[in-house]
């Protein structure tokens, strides 16, 4: 229960578009194919589709087979490989793969596939190496017999793709090319397309091209979005071990589309939602996946999917499947087993098991990947599972990060903890909340903005992957953020700049005021469900000038004294300040596992007491809001002790204003930056400008005076100094500067939002 109630807030990150997916899951009309055979094996043609193919492009054969099998996804009915002899001498071993040709349409606003001749047999091949090869097909049914073609031969010639991409070998944090050449992931999840299917990835892909973007993700289940391989349906030719061939031909489309707009493309095999039961709520979908034995698959309960012999030989077949047909294709960047696998059925998770099937399964898929392509997995708990994420087979980890009450701070702890597994880290889903309101309280896309620049500012291995593509993105034109991200870090080859996090920066006015007045204190911090620094007692000190010292770590989270003991964290602010203030608590969701309750004691004192039931119907744990209201405790000028708690059963999320406590005597500023060794990157926001603050609390945020910048650490040397408009993605001036002993220092003109600055050694 630990696990699953701290993530329904924070990354259950399905969409309220899930009922309209299930309503308009795109059909097939017309003769339907058909998987199965029935006549005496024989394999006749070996056909290329072309003679001539570019390097890393798509060397495809027509296989003229016929056989006895019931399954043509089942290779141990039938099989068939190809066999090539490449120009040094090697030999690479790729399955075929059964393939149904379509058209597509729009009817009422929704696709419709019709099957377009008959479905056969192909192998897809990408060529690494200029010169001449050869292939030999191999193909055997459910009789035993093999059969073998005659030599094949094509030619690879060259071309300018630079290839796979891998992590780099020159710095473990990044991904490069094959060429060397490295690879930024600059994107969003664009996971599915509802009712207009491929028709959808139409109007958006080009918009993420055309701004500069490099990736997006797609879901190859539950089997209820656009590209799910295996779903239940009509025996004969769905179920698990069966895949949609339908769905597949719109996943090569999109993936055809991908390459001519630049983009690489993650495919996520499963969600958590196929092992999770309806009870337990939060879009599950057990019940309905065919792997359930109801549906006419081996398990009986979710957990028996990590041990279940024939789930696994199952599963191994839909990876020989998905490696035959797309693992050609340059433009699939990785592999994902999971999205979220932490919160499937609380009692189906057992992390032994999972670990050992990450690691089997990992390397089964690498064995039979000719091309190696990058491996993943993810979590719904930000800071991940790190007896997996840490297994050499992983080549790089993610985050998915709900509840921000920032953005940019919460996101690049993340990265400064994940990257000391010594392998690429990026932030595969964030959000300003999981169920669904980003377009509501940011629709500007602040948080995007914000997250796109700290991630890559931060030592990243992409930007920050904002989940909400369809409704928040589109609709709110968001993309010349990602234009003026892409703009700015043109040309930058990460990998061989051997960046360094900047972490010795100080700001300081270049006027500074003689009476600096007292303003409101605005305090939030991560929501977390582990053991934390956060999820601790904390003290706060508001000195009578208005500093404030913290003791710990604040939380964005109260956690009460019931279901999560152990990380019960009251919050106590020692203030002294000459005049009367106000701490005001902002409670924003409230567990539907009990509830809350909170109390603030003003010297000792109880002054507020809310109890907050659970008001969920017996068997239900929506997250509750309507609790959600500000609650505040008055404070006289002078000593006094606030104590904040939560006392309920459950937690509940909350951040805080302190009224008239806060004098700074240093600008509002803070600093992401990367030294390189011929160029250096650096964001500068105005620490008070974020979604929260403008569009959830109307407190906007005050313009930050001129303000001069230092970094003691900068090499001596002559510097070309470009500052950048990180909105409309250009530069607005440059001068050249020369760094002595004292570091570097730059003047910078006042700071509404952020600006962004590109160092470049003369």
């Amino acid at each position: 229960m630990l696990q699953v109630e701290g993530n329904i807030m924070s990354n259950l990150v399905i969409t309220l578009c899930f009922v309209a997916l299930l309503a308009c899951a795109v059909s097939v009309s017309g003769a339907q194919y058909t998987i199965s055979d029935n006549r005496p094996l024989r394999l006749g043609a070996v056909t290329p589709v072309k003679t001539h193919v570019p390097r890393y492009g798509l060397a495809e054969f027509d296989i003229e087979l016929e056989g006895k099998f019931e399954n043509a996804f089942d290779p141990d009915q039938v099989s068939v490989d190809g066999e090539f002899k490449a120009p040094d001498g090697k030999t690479i071993s790729v399955p075929g793969f059964y393939y149904e040709d379509f058209t597509r349409e729009l009817r009422d606003g929704n696709e419709v596939l019709s099957p377009k001749g008959t479905p056969g047999w192909r192998i897809r091949f990408a060529p690494a190496e200029v010169g001449n090869y050869t292939l030999v097909v191999m193909a055997k049914d459910s009789s035993g017999r093999q059969v073998r073609s005659r030599p094949v031969k094509f030619d690879c010639t060259h071309s300018d793709t630079p290839g796979f991409i891998r992590r780099s070998f020159v710095d473990s944090r990044y991904f490069a090319f094959d060429d060397g050449q490295g690879y930024l992931p600059v994107g969003a999840n664009v996971c599915w397309g509802n009712g207009k299917g491929t028709f959808s990835y139409d109007e958006w892909l080009p918009r993420y091209g055309e701004a500069g973007c490099s990736y997006f993700r797609v879901w190859l289940g539950p089997g209820w979005v656009n590209f799910a391989m295996e779903h239940k349906g009509e025996p004969d030719l769905y179920g698990v071990g069966k895949i949609d061939l339908a769905n597949a031909w719109r996943l090569d489309y999109v993936l055809d589309l991908a390459a001519k707009q630049g983009l690489y493309v993650m495919l996520c095999f499963d969600s958590y939602n196929e092992l999770r039961k309806k009870v337990e709520e939060a879009y599950a979908y057990w019940e309905d996946t065919p792997q359930n034995a109801a549906n006419g698959g081996p398990l009986k309960e979710p957990g028996e999917f990590w041990t279940n012999p024939k789930m696994l030989r199952l599963y191994r077949n839909k990876l020989r499947y998905l490696v035959a047909r797309y693992g050609w294709n340059p433009h699939v960047m990785s592999w994902e087993f999971w999205n979220e696998v932490d919160i499937i059925s609380p009692s189906a998770y057992k992390p032994d098991e999972v670990v050992r099937w990450h690691a089997e399964m990992s390397n089964y898929l690498r064995s039979i990947d000719p091309w190696k392509h990058l491996q993943t997995t993810s979590f719904a708990s930000s800071a991940g599972k790190p007896e997996v994420d840490k297994l050499s087979q992983i080549d790089y980890t993610q985050t998915h990060a709900y509840g921000l009450p920032d953005g940019a701070p919460e996101l690049t702890n993340w990265q400064k903890l994940k990257e000391s597994y010594g392998k690429p880290h990026y932030v595969g889903e964030f959000g300003a909340d999981a169920g669904g309101p980003d377009r509501k309280v940011d629709p500007d896309g602040i948080l995007l903005h914000d997250g796109i620049w700290s991630a890559v500012c931060s030592g990243a291995a992409g930007t920050a992957m904002l989940w909400w593509w369809d409704n928040h993105i589109q609709p709110g034109n968001l993309y010349y953020h990602f234009a003026a991200l892409s703009a700015f870090v043109k040309g930058v080859d990460f990998p061989k700049e051997a960046f360094k996090r900047i972490d010795d920066a100080s700001f300081a006015f270049v006027n500074p005021a003689a009476d600096l007045p007292y303003r409101d204190l605005m305090l939030s911090g991560p929501a977390s469900w582990q053991p934390s620094t956060a999820n601790h007692p904390t003290a706060v000190d508001i000195s009578e000038g208005g500093v404030m010292t913290v003791h710990g770590e604040i939380a964005g989270i109260l956690h009460g004294m019931v279901n999560h003991r152990d990380l019960h964290n009251p919050l106590t602010f020692e203030m002294n300040l000459p005049h009367p203030t106000k701490v005001r608590i902002n409670v924003t969701a409230v567990s539907g596992y009990g509830g809350a309750h909170l109390v603030a004691e003003l010297d000792g004192k109880r002054v507020l007491d809310k109890d907050m039931p659970d008001t969920n119907p017996q068997g239900k744990h929506a997250t509750l809001d309507e609790y959600n209201n500000e609650y505040a405790v008055d404070v006289p000028a002078g000593e006094h002790t606030v104590k904040v708690e939560n006392i309920g059963a459950d937690w509940m999320l909350v951040n805080y204003i302190l009224e008239r406590a806060e004098r700074k005597s240093r600008p509002d500023l803070r600093l992401y930056g990367l030294r390189g060794k011929n160029v250096s990157l650096i964001w500068v926001q105005n620490s008070l400008h974020n979604y929260k603050r403008i569009y959830v609390l109307g407190h906007g945020a005050e313009t930050v005076p001129p303000a001069i910048l230092s970094i003691l650490s900068w090499p001596e040397g002559k510097y070309h100094v470009r500052f950048w408009d990180t909105y409309a993605g250009k530069e607005t001036e440059s001068l050249d500067v020369t760094v002595g002993k004292d570091g570097l220092k730059l003047e910078l003109p006042e700071v509404a939002k952020d600006l962004a600055l590109k160092v470049e050694r003369r």
